[in-house]
């Protein structure tokens, strides 16, 4: 059954390209954007910065210090820091939202924050 539009899958479809992408980010753990469309076959440029931008702001990917750009052949390093398994992540364990969201608000964070509001009132 394909689902409703713009539905967000539980696992990520079997022969995706973003799959491929994830097997390889949790190989090389240490990456930047041409090492990932090199190693996983039908990557795009674009596709590979969308998706890893996804995992930066849902704190799946981080970028590495040092980086100045401008400069000729250098790349933007990132390092996997929470692995997920072998299904690449389409919802955010932290907020809940599809990974494709805009913006990730912690959940946690929120509930702290009413709790210490309330607390000063008191």
């Amino acid at each position: 059954m394909p689902g409703i539009q713009g539905m967000a899958h539980k696992r990520g479809r079997g022969g995706a390209v973003r799959r491929k992408m994830w097997q390889s980010m949790r190989i090389i753990r240490r990456f930047t954007i041409p090492d990932i469309v090199r190693t996983a076959p039908g990557t795009t440029y674009g596709n590979a910065r969308k998706f890893i931008a996804n995992l930066v702001r849902h704190g799946y990917v981080v970028k590495n210090r040092g980086y100045s750009g401008g400069r000729l052949g250098e790349f933007q390093v990132f390092t996997l820091v929470k692995d997920v398994g072998p299904e690449y992540p389409t919802i955010c364990a932290r907020c809940g939202q599809p990974m494709n969201a805009s913006v990730c608000s912690d959940k946690k964070k929120e509930t702290e924050t009413e709790k210490e509001t309330e607390r000063e009132r008191r």
